[in-house]
């Protein structure tokens, strides 16, 4: 009967299923980026908090945002033809993206479908206005279809002149972002964040770090510059690329790329290939605490000096003792300048607490943000060279 029972709901699944929407596929168009300004009317947004909700709202009088959406050029695809298409985009004035949504179909022969976006791109403009900011976000964590694993950054300008912007490389800048993102294991300043990641970041405290983007329009070309610090929804600082560098070693997630020595006066070039973090805390002197963070690193160097030895295991030794120490004293220095200048506990700190001292985080949650600046915070480097390459 069992058997019976589990093949007929199978059958039924089967019969059942079918295209809920009955929209053709050239019937649709398949937004892969969607870029986020504010609008012409951004200053007259709090004449909304004196709006009653029993009113009427004519929608169209404030227009908040400017919505831009990239999609692709399908029919420039089919048989014989590339393999990837021409990004194509529309602009809409709006009061919320729902809106810009409402907008855009009114201005496409095509459905609008987002289940397929690749990459989001908010202005550094409208993170200066964090209301609007939850209402964006609180869209995009609303929606059962949008793609969650989508890239986030923050442009440095507008963002619809980087979603129309057409780089060299690539024919859209969805993928020309990605592969910049893919690359992460050979340049440790670049780390991706999906909008899943940004959405559990901004539920928790309102905190967040995303990469920044800007657009040389001199060299015609966008770069990754660095990591916007976002703190209850509003930019608080940025980090440059080498701080990044260090703030992802240093919270354990850096999955690969280069550190640097100076050894009679050669540089040494350290590639990063595995990474193992431990973290302690204990109080002291009853009102701080000390942290101690343990990060153990694998990898193999890359350049030297072709006169130098390094056969030996003295010599080995002497060059990961320098690198520890470079290392140690790099990360220490930037975790006092988030203390100083941010306040902001970037270093997951407060989640290990949380997790495996419970009783310690009741006592300290409510206070966790002048507990951190005024912790002490050590770090410990232990890097291992397991690889010279090939000498002759």
């Amino acid at each position: 009967m069992k058997i019976k029972n589990i093949l007929a709901i199978v059958l039924c699944s089967i019969m059942l299923t079918g295209c809920w929407d009955k929209v053709e596929i050239d019937k649709k168009s398949f937004v892969s980026t969607v870029g986020v300004d504010i609008g012409k009317d951004i200053s007259k947004v709090d004449e909304l908090k004196k709006v009653d909700p029993n009113d009427p709202f004519p929608e169209r009088r404030l227009k908040v945002l400017n919505v831009t959406f990239g999609y692709p050029n399908i029919s420039k695809l089919g048989p014989g033809k590339e393999g990837s298409a021409e990004e194509k985009t529309i602009v809409t004035e709006a009061y919320s993206v729902e809106d810009g949504i409402s907008y855009a179909i009114s201005k496409s022969s095509r459905n609008i479908h987002l289940g397929h976006m690749k990459l989001l791109i908010l202005s550094n403009e409208i993170m200066m206005y964090p209301e609007i900011v939850k209402e964006v976000v609180d869209y995009f964590q609303r929606q059962p279809l949008i793609n969650r694993m989508m890239l986030v950054v923050i442009a440095e300008g507008k963002a619809e002149d980087y979603v129309k912007f057409k780089p060299e490389m690539e024919k859209n800048i969805e993928t020309y972002i990605s592969g910049l993102m893919e690359n992460c294991t050979r340049n440790a300043s670049i780390f991706p964040v999906t909008l899943n990641e940004l959405l559990i970041s901004l539920s928790e405290n309102g905190n967040a770090i995303v990469p920044r983007i800007k657009l040389d329009k001199e060299k015609n070309e966008v770069k990754l510059s660095g990591t916007v610090v976002i703190e209850n929804y509003k930019i608080k600082g940025i980090l440059n690329q080498v701080e990044t560098s260090d703030l992802e070693l240093i919270r354990g997630k850096l999955k690969g790329g280069k550190k640097v020595i100076i050894k009679d006066g050669h540089p040494i070039d350290y590639m990063i290939e595995g990474i193992e973090r431990k973290v302690s805390v204990k109080k002291i002197n009853d009102d701080k605490l000390l942290f101690t963070i343990d990060i153990k690193l694998e990898g193999r160097m890359k350049e030297y000096a072709t006169d130098k030895k390094v056969f030996s295991k003295k010599v080995l030794a002497e060059i990961e003792n320098n690198i520890d120490n470079s290392l140690s004293q790099e990360c220490e220095k930037i975790v006092k300048m988030t203390q100083q200048k941010f306040g902001i506990d970037l270093f997951g700190l407060n989640e290990y607490i949380e997790k495996f001292k419970p009783k310690l985080w009741k006592e300290i949650k409510d206070d966790w943000k002048e507990i951190f600046s005024s912790s002490y915070v050590k770090i410990n480097i232990n890097a291992k060279i397991r690889r010279i390459g090939i000498t002759k």
